[in-house]
């Protein structure tokens, strides 16, 4: 894709499918003129009035034959998503009647827009900044309604707003500094002390942005559980308690699980991928031997684990141990039957019935509260959500403003000013300010079409 935005496009906007309504969008300088020969309606298109829905025919160029009721809508530069004049057709939501229709609009001299190409444009017509222009897909791809709200603030500027504000302060400490240099004689500039001060402090809203957006990013692509313990110790059953429903198979034969099994589900806004593994414990066999290693490596992988202990037998220290040091809640299951004393003596565990359901509830207190840990649920009114490539450069950030500031300490000016530029870079780059194509196609390739 290139930055060239002289030429129309086109493209359907609504999900692949039959739907009540299907939206099809066109931006650029000749949107209105290639669309009006399909549009009949009581006065031409040109004279629509912007931003009102109008009820129109569509009509076939070729044949003049009637394709469809349908409401018009014509945005005119700069007040539109793209900042270009922009036609929106909301039809009967045929597939076959929308594909006809963007056929039309190609063969009057439209182009098919390539994924993510509105929202590019709408970046490079200064209608959104890039980091803004990412939330756009990152809202569209939320699966939970913390995401939603938090993909939507991001959007909103939340994330833009206080990267401009440390970028002017990067770009006024650098000038200050490159004075200095110029003016030593003179005593221009700034000092070292109110340097160091000064990085110190950028660094530190940087650090906190940071920690922000990782939170924010947990909650976009969910937080993995994974559920841990000896054979036979309940695991499968308390898996398919939290589920409410069968699941994983449930058999008094140890060592019943063998691979990992997933599922889905929402625990206090937040999507939670539950994990139900192998027995950890002596293997019988190789495909014993392996369901084990599969189920350490999830358990290495995950945020946050279940501990999973039989309440009816010796505690299993090995995997408290083991599990020690990590976000974890510890289960005591079979507490419908009559425990073994020693292991009702472990402190902060919870004990839980899959049989009874007893305790679930309590299990599902003690997960919430390990989620707002892991995704900073009580600054949610200030917290935003980053791609990966935005977190990518919010770390090269925090980690040259530490060089910079550590240069200032011992090194030449010269030295803290590379380190410097590099932080003033990232930041610039986050927000879109001087990127070049390669870095816009890596972005928008995420989008879908129509967006």
């Amino acid at each position: 894709m290139t930055s060239l935005r002289s030429d129309t496009i086109a493209a359907i906007a609504t999900p692949r499918g039959e739907g009540a309504i299907g939206v099809i969008r066109v931006s650029g300088m000749e949107a209105v003129p290639i669309v009006a020969p399909l549009v009949r309606a009581n006065r031409p298109l040109a004279e629509f009035s912007p931003r009102l829905a109008h009820q129109v025919a569509l009509i076939d160029p070729h044949t003049g034959a009637r394709i469809d009721d349908a409401v018009c809508t014509v945005l005119r530069a700069p007040r539109s998503y793209t900042g270009e004049d922009t036609v929106e057709l909301s039809c009967h939501g045929s597939p076959a009647l929308l594909a006809l229709v963007t056929t039309r609009l190609v063969g009057r001299g439209a182009r098919l827009a390539e994924p993510g190409e509105f929202t590019r444009r709408a970046y490079l017509n200064g209608r959104l900044d890039l980091a803004q222009a990412e939330a756009v897909a990152l809202l569209i791809h939320a699966r939970s309604e913390r995401a939603v709200t938090l993909a939507a603030r991001t959007l909103a500027g939340g994330l833009s707003r206080p990267l401009r504000g440390l970028r002017e302060g990067l770009l006024d400490l650098i000038a200050n500094l490159e004075v200095t240099l110029d003016f030593a004689e003179e005593r221009y500039g700034i000092d070292a002390a109110a340097a160091v001060k000064t990085v110190a402090a950028v660094r530190a809203e940087a650090a906190r942005w940071l920690d922000v957006a990782r939170s924010g990013r947990l909650v976009h692509e969910g937080v993995s559980i994974c559920i841990v313990g000896a054979p036979n110790a309940g695991k499968s059953s308390l898996f398919n308690a939290i589920l409410g429903r069968e699941r994983a198979i449930v058999s008094p034969i140890p060592g019943t699980t063998r691979d990992v099994v997933e599922a889905t589900l929402e625990v206090a806004g937040v999507t939670v991928r539950l994990l139900d593994t192998a027995g950890i414990g002596a293997p019988g066999d190789v495909l014993e031997a392996e369901g084990i290693r599969r189920a350490q490596a999830a358990a290495d992988d995950s945020d946050a684990l279940l501990v999973v202990l039989d309440s009816t037998a010796p505690p299993d220290l090995a995997i408290l141990e083991q599990t020690a040091g990590r976000e974890r809640v510890v289960v005591l299951t079979k507490s419908d039957v009559p425990p073994y004393a020693q292991t009702l003596e472990i402190c902060d565990a919870v004990r839980a019935s899959s049989v009874t359901g007893q305790g679930l509830d309590a299990v599902l207190v003690r997960l919430r509260t390990v989620l707002a840990r892991l995704t900073a649920e009580a600054d949610d009114e200030g917290g935003i959500v980053a791609s990966l490539r935005q977190i990518e450069l919010m770390t090269r950030l925090e980690a040259a403003l530490a060089a910079a500031e550590t240069a200032l300490n011992a090194a030449p000016v010269e030295v803290a000013l590379v380190d410097l530029g590099v932080a003033l870079a990232a930041v610039s780059e986050i927000l879109g300010v001087a990127v070049g194509d390669s870095v816009l196609d890596r972005v928008f390739a995420t989008f879908c079409i129509g967006k």
